[in-house]
């Protein structure tokens, strides 16, 4: 099918999306999303994008978002795709804050200065939680935050949060020199342990409320500039685990920088940018 639609081009700290507004009612199938994101995201000869956005209309309210990634799957929850969906909705609608419908529930945004404040809603540490992701019998049910890790070449301790995406988060000493895409390809050949795929971020600690983290993402299986679920799973496990002081985290990633808050209700507030690229033109057959 033959296709002829506007776009927008937004980036979250480098993590970029091409965004097509469909609250007019015209939808495309699903599986016609999935065959666009295919080929969409390539730099070369198309676009190029970590994902491709489909904003609806929803009831209740401002909007929704469904993300689909190269590898044509859809994705659950995403941080930064979730601040450039609001901006989007802000400018369109006239408004400061907006709720926006995501696989994992509605999320409020709001504008913070010249970026974006997300509640991304409880952080999940326990088993049962993450039942949908980690399928090994013998886990107990209580907290992930201890956690072995099977990296392909060797077996580490580490954690494995839900922020709306699965997450394992690794600490070290040495971010510039980890391994990321080959970890992430060996965690994820094990199907039997992570049927859906799972995210992998290294954190290395860099001051008393400061961290610097690399995330490889499932759906792109690959590197990423930045990942909003990423950086606030990993700012939650530093805090949890005490490897920063009490208090808003500021993450640094390849892209840019995004302030976690975890607060005592156990609920984290993501704060960072969405900035609108351009607008284009695209004819495509899928």
């Amino acid at each position: 099918m033959k296709y002829d639609f506007r776009f927008v081009k937004y980036q979250g700290c480098g993590n970029d999306f091409i965004l097509k507004d469909e609250t007019s009612g015209l939808r495309t199938p699903d599986a016609d999303r999935s065959a666009m994101a295919k080929f969409l995201w390539n730099r070369n000869f198309w676009v190029g994008a970590d994902g491709v956005l489909f904003v609806e209309d929803a009831p209740g309210v401002d909007g929704s978002m469904r993300l689909f990634e190269p590898a044509g799957n859809e994705a659950d929850m995403c941080g930064n795709g979730l601040r450039c969906v609001a901006a989007y909705l802000m400018t369109k609608l006239g408004k400061e804050d907006v709720d926006v419908l995501t696989g994992d529930g509605v999320k409020h945004v709001s504008r913070d200065g010249e970026g974006y404040r997300v509640d991304m809603g409880p952080v999940r540490t326990l088993r049962k939680d993450l039942a949908g992701y980690v399928a090994e019998a013998g886990l107990p049910e209580d907290s992930m935050l201890q956690f072995r890790v099977d990296t392909g070449s060797d077996t580490v301790g580490g954690s494995i949060v839900d922020t709306g995406e699965p997450h394992i988060v690794l600490f070290t000493d040495a971010l510039d020199s980890v391994p990321l895409v080959k970890v992430g390809e060996g965690v994820n050949a094990d199907k039997r342990r992570f049927p859906e795929s799972v995210n992998i971020n290294y954190v290395q600690v860099t001051g008393q409320h400061d961290i610097s983290i690399r995330t490889y993402e499932r759906g792109v299986f690959n590197e990423t500039l930045a990942c909003g679920t990423g950086a606030t799973a990993c700012a939650c496990v530093s805090l949890l685990l005490g490897k920063v002081q009490p208090g808003p985290v500021n993450v640094r990633t390849k892209g840019g920088m995004m302030r976690i808050e975890l607060g005592p209700d156990g609920r984290a507030v993501m704060t960072g940018p969405a900035v609108r690229v351009f607008e284009g033109r695209l004819e495509v057959e899928v």
